[in-house]
């Protein structure tokens, strides 16, 4: 029993007209979009597709976009030098512990003396929100 491979070709054409909606999606005439930084997303996200597609392709009828065509260097290279920072364990260190002085809550806060010496507001009978001290 054979199993029935799929035509690339076709179904790529009718992908792709599905894919080209994608550049259409961002509107024009924004002050904060960086139009051709997005163009360029946008092509490489297309070339990616086309390039799945290839390798999808049982019979080795679509083309190889131009973009993987051309080395892009040897993979594993690190080009950005922050990422040796990135591999090393956490540094830790310990921090001098602050300095607390115990606090003197003073009178207000003295329990062996009398509720009655700790009230010592007077009502003030010309309004009803005001107390004398």
């Amino acid at each position: 029993m054979d199993i029935p491979q799929v035509d690339m070709l076709a179904v790529s054409k009718n992908s792709r007209v599905q894919r080209n909606l994608i550049l259409g999606y961002v509107i024009p005439g924004l002050n904060g979009v960086d139009y051709a930084d997005v163009s360029r997303i946008d092509g490489f996200y297309l070339d990616c597709q086309k390039y799945r597609d290839y390798y999808r392709d049982p019979y080795g009828k679509m083309p190889k976009p131009e973009r993987f065509r051309q080395y892009q260097g040897k993979c594993g290279v690190r080009l950005d030098n922050s990422q040796g920072d990135m591999l090393l364990p956490p540094r830790s260190s310990v921090e001098r512990l602050p300095i607390v002085y115990p606090v003197d809550y003073g009178h207000p806060m003295d329990s062996s003396k009398s509720y009655r010496t700790l009230l010592t507001g007077i009502y003030n009978p010309i309004t009803h929100s005001g107390f004398k001290r």
